[in-house]
């Protein structure tokens, strides 16, 4: 393939326009058009730009052939990521199975010992999930941490087609979950106490709102982890040994908070044995992760 060719093939699987790549190189579309058709050849630095952006050698993009070097998935990047999605789904679904369950314990009235230790096997199988597809994909992204972009635009539009499928299934579920909520809370005066006590209803309340978000959830991170996938840019950049310092402190603060709310689970549940609220450290910890990326975010805008 000529350098032409090579430069439109790079740049299409980055979604851009000749406008845009003209932009980026601070010259004129026209000036894209002549490398492009080959009718006008760029300088050595321009061509040193066009390398690091494109994530290729010099050679690769005078010489190659962009399409071939594409195609192929040499570091079985795309295997790798749809495991550890698969692992996170699963290992989230099942630490919120669990609390699930719990809480249908205190509807059937189970022994709290035996409660307690239902919920501990869903949220060590869960942990145990989380800490094997962790460790592997972090050995993965150390032996990997830069990946070659294969992923043809045809690929990433597919995908992009089929996300807002995930995320209005899982808002759907969790709508249904709240309209649940508030259609049994309608009932309660004919329920309690006549059929179970107060403690029980609202039990079984919160246990059918937290099975659909634990249907819901994988799908979101699915979507989630699966577009992440596709930009492998990102990727490249995240696992960059020189990675900023507001980026490694962010990720640390995010891990911290996730811990506490697990411990806050454990303080809750086995101290002060109130099982039925020990899960809400984990959606106030989202909240609070979400608020560390807002201001990182800005901090380095």
């Amino acid at each position: 393939m000529s350098l032409g060719t090579n430069i439109q093939f790079y740049r299409k699987q980055k979604n851009m326009t000749q406008e845009d790549l003209a932009e980026f190189m601070n010259v004129s579309r026209q000036t894209v058009s002549k490398w492009e058709s080959d009718t006008a050849f760029p300088e050595t630095d321009k061509l040193i730009t066009l390398s690091d952006y494109f994530g290729c050698t010099l050679d690769e993009l005078i010489k190659g052939s962009a399409e071939e070097n594409f195609t192929e998935d040499a570091a079985g990047y795309d295997k790798e990521m749809n495991s550890f999605t698969r692992a996170i789904c699963l290992g989230t679904a099942t630490v919120l199975a669990g609390v699930t369950t719990l809480l249908f314990t205190v509807v059937l009235g189970l022994d709290e010992t035996i409660a307690a230790a239902i919920f501990m096997l869903f949220v060590t199988v869960g942990t145990a999930i989380f800490i094997v597809s962790g460790i592997r994909h972090d050995n993965y992204v150390k032996e990997n941490p830069n990946i070659k972009p294969f992923y043809s635009v045809e690929q990433i539009k597919a995908f992009r087609n089929k996300l807002p499928a995930f995320i209005a299934g899982g808002t759907v579920l969790v709508l249904f979950g709240v309209i649940a909520l508030m259609v049994m809370q309608s009932f309660v005066d004919k329920v309690v106490p006549d059929v179970m006590t107060e403690e029980s209803f609202d039990a079984l309340c919160a246990a059918v709102l937290l099975l659909c978000v634990t249907v819901a959830a994988p799908m979101f991170i699915y979507g989630g982890m699966q577009y992440a996938k596709y930009d492998i840019e990102e990727y490249n950049k995240e696992n960059n040994p020189d990675k900023p310092f507001a980026d490694r402190l962010m990720s640390a603060i995010s891990g911290g908070i996730m811990l506490a709310a697990t411990i806050v689970l454990f303080i809750m549940g086995f101290c002060f044995n109130n099982w039925e609220l020990c899960w809400i450290g984990y959606p106030i910890g989202g909240v609070l992760i979400g608020i560390v990326n807002c201001i990182f975010g800005a901090v380095k805008k």
